[in-house]
């Protein structure tokens, strides 16, 4: 059963109340770690949602991609996890390092010889196979596999790094010891084996016209701010990143104080809060990590570009958005969903099914991310025989149609239907939920974000819709990638 609102909980954690929101209990440590807790008895599993607000935007210019890196390495164990015996294998991890910081400045120079830069690879690589010899494969894994664990995984986007996994309820405090050695000790060994992988999956992502199409929206849409990054960042930054440099990454992100952990499930909240005191108590406290962004120049002009690419032909529509902080957002939200909210949706009606003009065409509010003012974006592809142009004026006909007939009541009231729906199906979810809890606290501030978005919907008015359509969906505010073609811009 929920936790009783009477239920004893360790002083200065609390229960929200209000019947209309589940029964989350938050509490904070002294070093500002964050807990949200949500006991939910009907089955003996609890889920895990260990969410970091540090993303790729938080990459400084040369370093993108290092968020990524680093969640990859957070997976190779700790001074105890992973190690055959750290005193022998630190030493080596250090001759790693030296030999590929001398690699990568000879590499960068471009005066040495091939002979030179030959020589250090092959001494990079003895330095790798020793310190490879003392490290134990897997076993952070191998822990997990042995516990029980399903879903275990973890996510990297623009905005924040998250991990996940599920347990028996049983492994409770098995999740503490192992979670908070792996955030309080992580040791970042087969770092430039690990780049080389991200590398090749940066390499491999080449040949994917949607990961192509996403990422020369995103780079043609933003001229300075960091969204216009891939996320897995640009080749020639990974390709000079260094053990070093995850490490001072490490060191300013991976506090408690920038960190938030949902716990879903068959758990005592009072437990919980006992054991990430014993294990987590003693995480040192960070200081103020750079977060200063560059300032994105106003857009006052349409962006048009064409990728050659061997494929099927795509669109992608980015229009400037003022930010999920802004009071337009939520008319923006209403218009995404009345042009692209399924099968009634406007889109669907007269551009797939109606008109045949396209395979599908869907709209969202707010992309890559919403801890900065991002893109209200448009992603579409034609059927044969009509052409991406020809998709791209018929949507932009039904844009400006929106902005200046506003939509009907039957339509916003479809979207809120949807909405409130989905946030009914999301409590069936210890994983989901757990995400949205410590996603919505950590980036919007306050984990009841989406239940205080969804009273921000309901006051939105048709006229609401049509304004923020034709202040926003416009040409000079919108940038426009074609794939397939010759080259334009």
């Amino acid at each position: 059963m929920p936790l009783a609102a009477d239920r004893t909980l360790p002083k200065g954690a609390t229960i929200e109340t209000d019947p209309r929101l589940p029964p989350v209990v938050s509490y904070t440590l002294a070093n500002g770690f964050r807990l949200l807790i949500l006991e939910k008895r009907f089955v003996p599993a609890v889920s895990f949602t260990m969410f970091f607000k540090v993303g790729n935007a938080d990459c400084r210019p040369g370093k993108t991609g290092l968020a990524h890196l680093f969640e990859h390495m957070a997976f190779k164990g700790t001074t105890t996890i992973n190690s055959a015996g750290y005193e022998r294998e630190k030493p080596a991890l250090d001759r790693v390092e030296a030999a590929a910081q001398a690699l990568i400045a000879a590499e960068s120079s471009g005066k040495e010889p091939a002979g030179k830069l030959e020589a250090l690879r092959a001494e990079l690589d003895r330095a790798q196979e020793a310190a490879d010899a003392l490290s134990v494969s897997d076993e952070y894994l191998k822990i997990y596999n042995s516990l029980g664990e399903s879903g275990l995984n973890a996510m990297t986007s623009a905005d924040y790094t998250v991990y996940v996994v599920s347990l028996p309820s049983n492994r409770l405090e098995a999740w503490m010891r192992l979670e908070s050695d792996r955030f309080k000790n992580p040791v970042l060994r087969e770092f430039y084996r690990e780049r080389d992988v991200v590398l090749e999956e940066r390499r491999m992502g080449e040949s994917d016209p949607n990961r192509v199409i996403w990422e020369a929206l995103l780079s043609s849409a933003f001229d300075e701010h960091p969204y216009r990054n891939p996320t897995i960042g640009w080749p020639e930054d990974v390709r000079r990143l260094t053990r070093t440099d995850a490490e001072n990454f490490y060191r300013a992100f991976y506090t408690p104080d920038n960190a938030t952990l949902a716990v879903t499930g068959d758990v005592d909240p009072a437990v919980v809060i006992a054991l990430a005191e014993r294990y987590f108590g003693d995480w040192r406290r960070g200081g103020s990590p750079d977060r200063s962004c560059p300032a994105e120049p106003p857009q006052n002009r349409e962006k048009l570009r064409t990728v050659v690419f061997n494929a099927a032909p795509a669109l992608r529509i980015g229009f400037r958005n003022p930010g999920m902080g802004h009071p337009d957002i939520y008319p923006l939200i209403m218009a995404g969903e009345t042009l692209s909210g399924g099968k009634t949706g406007r889109f669907y009606r007269n551009l797939v099914e109606g008109r045949q003009l396209a395979l599908y065409a869907w709209a969202g509010a707010s992309t890559p991310g919403n801890r900065y003012p991002s893109l209200f974006v448009v992603a579409a592809a034609p059927k044969a025989p009509h052409t991406a142009a020809e998709l791209d004026a018929a949507i932009m006909e039904e844009i400006e149609r929106l902005a200046a007939e506003p939509p009907t009541r039957w339509e916003l009231d479809r979207t809120l239907n949807n909405y409130q729906a989905e946030m009914i199906k999301q409590l069936e979810s210890n994983t989901g939920l757990g995400m949205s809890l410590a996603q919505n606290e950590s980036l919007m501030g306050d984990w009841r974000f989406d239940w205080k978005a969804g009273e921000q919907l309901r006051r939105v008015t048709p006229e609401d819709v049509s304004a923020a359509a034709a202040g926003y969906l416009t040409r000079a505010n919108r940038t426009a990638v074609f794939l397939g073609g010759k080259e334009t811009a």
